[in-house]
């Protein structure tokens, strides 16, 4: 897992993903394993990004 960042900081490390192929597929990894553990699917209209971090925060991964 990740160490536990600050919520800025973990978004800035997503976009920054989000800006080449190989990381929006490591995003979209990353949320299908987050999906499976929790059970829940993103729901449409969420944005990947958002769809993690909400994720991470509440297993305590990202503070304030």
């Amino acid at each position: 897992m990740i160490p536990n960042k600050s919520l800025p900081e973990r978004e800035q490390e997503l976009r920054l993903l989000l800006a080449t192929p190989e990381g929006q597929g490591k995003l979209q990894e990353l949320a299908s394993r987050y999906s499976a553990a929790s059970d829940r699917p993103r729901p449409p209209r969420t944005s990947i990004i958002t769809y993690i971090l909400v994720h991470e925060r509440g297993q305590g991964l990202i503070h304030n």
